[in-house]
């Protein structure tokens, strides 16, 4: 895996924001807003991730909860944070009705950042593939949006598989990308084959693996599950995918103690 540049690194720094909005992507996936103090400049690189520090049954013992930012900083939004969060549990049900409780009263919450060492830190004049799954596609979302910002010609491949085709809950927003980015491609891919799909379907690496011939050049961003990103980076060797050029959160938090090759 690639080695992380520190020399760009932002301060970890705590602020208590205010929850803005909960609202529906999609049947059971949330973007959550939430805006930092006035007067205040939330920093950090595409593809980092915050802390929450969330109180769930109000009763003074807050946890620790991590999401990818997924909107890329807005000097002329400089204290907006977009979350996105999946209801695919009953802790997450229960993550999601407080902070739609908070957002009713306005109600403030402790967020700490920036966190990650998987950022965007390639340069935009190289190819990059930008890899998810599920809601993994926040942190990619966040990173395509910086990279088109500083070069909008850049070369981007965004690959984004789901099990149901409900959960393409950014497909209008990546679609008009397309319209406006020419060298931009977003292919959305379905694990299985349905029969109100007429896209892609099998493994991300599959796909992948169908549409180029050589991938040492890539600058590769992955966001998934430890299974999911080791999986795909194995298979893709023999595509030339260079392990240098790889980042993913999961070489932190879940490294799994042996060399790529």
């Amino acid at each position: 895996m690639s080695n992380v540049t520190t020399a760009n690194a932002f301060p970890v720094v705590s602020y208590r924001c205010q929850v803005i909005a909960v609202s529906p992507l999609s049947s059971d996936t949330f973007q959550v807003e939430l805006a930092s103090p006035v007067g205040t400049s939330v920093e950090y690189h595409a593809g980092q991730y915050l802390q929450l520090e969330l109180d769930l049954n109000n009763n003074g013992s807050p946890q620790s909860l991590f999401y990818s930012v997924a909107n890329h900083f807005d000097p002329k939004q400089a204290r907006r944070l977009i979350l996105f969060i999946q209801n695919g549990s009953e802790f997450a049900d229960q993550v999601l009705k407080r902070l739609v409780d908070m957002a009713k009263k306005n109600a403030q919450i402790n967020v700490t950042l920036p966190m990650g060492q998987a950022f965007l830190q390639t340069n935009p004049d190289l190819p990059h593939l930008l890899i998810a799954a599920g809601s993994g596609i926040s942190k990619i979302k966040c990173i395509t949006e910086e990279i088109l910002k500083r070069l909008p010609d850049a070369h981007v491949n965004i690959y984004w598989s789901n099990k149901n085709v409900k959960d393409f809950y950014l497909f209008d927003e990546f679609q008009g990308w397309l319209n406006k980015y020419k060298n931009l491609k977003f292919t959305p891919v379905l694990e299985k084959a349905k029969d109100d799909w007429i896209g892609r379907t099998g493994y991300l690496y599959e796909v992948i693996q169908e549409d180029f011939e050589d991938l040492s050049d890539a600058q590769t961003y992955l966001c998934g599950s430890p299974q999911m990103v080791y999986g795909t980076m194995d298979k893709l060797k023999a595509s030339g995918l260079n392990e240098e050029s790889c980042y993913s959160d999961v070489f932190e938090y879940s490294p799994r103690g042996k060399k790529f090759a």
